[in-house]
């Protein structure tokens, strides 16, 4: 129950005041200015009711006092007069009284003018609000019900019209404002199930606007109004660009094999096993070449690893220019690299891309000292296996072939 300080001399006006805000309002009744302006010191009032004629006797001193004190400030004073307020009483609004209450006053709108002053008081105005928030470095905006912007604290350049002093966001949706109109679009879509559901949600999305590639986290939650419904969406947009490319940077590192920059072993098999996974697939054959580097051992011990890792980062370079993007290129050992090449026309397709890589190392490496080439043992999809596993064994025994007869050379598995 919220505390009401009367500060109103016994006699006609208390008697008529007391039994109406009694049931309502802890009520503490003083005389003097000194009894109320220590009462407003220990009490946490929500409001305060002076006699007017009583308080301009006295200067309007408590009214004053009140007003140069920050934490009583916020606390509203009425003034209770008898009749319709003259022009002297209604002068007293800019000496801080809040509003003036004329007697005698039917029960229920005097508790209304009271819980309306109570409410004025302890609220802030929109337009304060919106500057307040707008102090702060992230973006806050409030939207209603049907998903329109009431205010954003921050215009970002992924809007139409941001750079238009004279343009607002208010009324506005995000498909009539957003430049990316697929997050435009999820955006929307987050807004209605939570307005549906009652239920926040948080995420990122990445816009690539203006020449610019940033990362936004979006988090949204719900706001209800005084009788529990929703009302609107209340979110906050935070720029995470830099802590995504760090992020993405580390998952790259964990799948990349530092020094040729390919695919690592482990996520070579992993990209293999998920083009692999689908019965339906929209493509019908595929090879995979194991591939080992001849004579590597020697290049190391007797020109150096400084020149070892100049060979591998070369063959990975010569590897990623003549296979495509949706094959998949990786090192799987010291000197072992595979690939799959996917939606190939038939076997001479890989025999043909084997040949050409083998060419091209043999050029680059011609002035070496010992000869680099390579020995590829390939596998076909389907007829060898339609697994990873299946199609590794296949690969892995023709290479071990070609190792045998004399390296340098590439070979299709055949069943003995």
């Amino acid at each position: 129950m919220k505390t009401i300080l009367l500060l109103i001399p016994q006699g006609e006006t208390r008697d008529l005041i007391f039994p109406l805000l009694s049931a309502s309002y802890r009520l503490i009744c003083c005389e003097e200015l000194s009894a109320a302006w220590d009462a407003v010191n220990r009490q946490s009032a929500a409001a305060v009711l002076v006699d007017l004629a009583r308080a301009k006797e006295q200067g309007l001193a408590l009214a004053e006092r009140m007003k140069d004190h920050a934490p009583f400030s916020v606390i509203p004073i009425l003034g209770l007069i008898p009749g319709l307020p003259t022009e002297e009483d209604a002068a007293c609004v800019a000496q801080g009284f809040f509003d003036l209450i004329s007697l005698p006053c039917p029960r229920e709108l005097l508790l209304k003018r009271i819980d309306s002053a109570i409410r004025g008081s302890d609220s802030i105005g929109f337009d304060e609000m919106e500057q307040m928030l707008k102090q702060l470095p992230s973006n806050i905006f409030l939207k209603d019900a049907e998903g329109r912007y009431v205010f954003a604290t921050q215009y970002w350049h992924h809007l139409t019209n941001a750079d238009d002093p004279d343009w607002s966001i208010r009324g506005k949706t995000d498909m009539e404002i957003r430049k990316d109109k697929q997050n435009a679009k999820k955006a929307m879509e987050a807004d209605m199930e939570i307005l549906r559901t009652g239920k926040g949600t948080n995420y990122i999305i990445e816009e690539k606007q203006d020449g610019m590639d940033e990362f936004l986290e979006l988090i949204k939650r719900p706001v209800y109004d005084k009788n529990g419904k929703i009302s609107g969406i209340i979110a906050l947009i935070n720029n995470v660009t830099e802590q995504q490319l760090l992020k993405q940077e580390l998952e790259k590192r964990t799948q990349l094999d530092t020094l040729t920059e390919l695919l690592n072993k482990r996520s070579t098999e992993n990209h293999i096993r998920m083009m692999l996974e689908p019965p339906e697939k929209d493509w019908q054959y595929g090879a995979m070449m194991m591939i080992d580097v001849d004579n590597f051992k020697h290049v190391n011990d007797s020109l150096g690893h400084a020149v070892g890792d100049r060979v591998l980062a070369e063959i990975a370079r010569i590897l990623r220019t003549n296979f495509r993007v949706m094959d998949v290129t990786g090192r799987i050992g010291g000197d072992e690299f595979m690939v799959f090449l996917r939606d190939i026309a038939d076997a001479d397709a890989a025999c043909l891309s084997a040949q050409r890589i083998q060419a091209q190392v043999h050029s680059a490496f011609q002035e070496l000292e010992g000869s680099v080439s390579l020995s590829i043992g390939i596998s076909l999809y389907p007829q060898h296996g339609t697994t990873f596993a299946a199609l590794y064994r296949a690969a892995d025994t023709a290479l071990y072939d070609v190792k045998k007869n004399g390296k340098g050379a590439y070979k299709i598995y055949t069943a003995e």
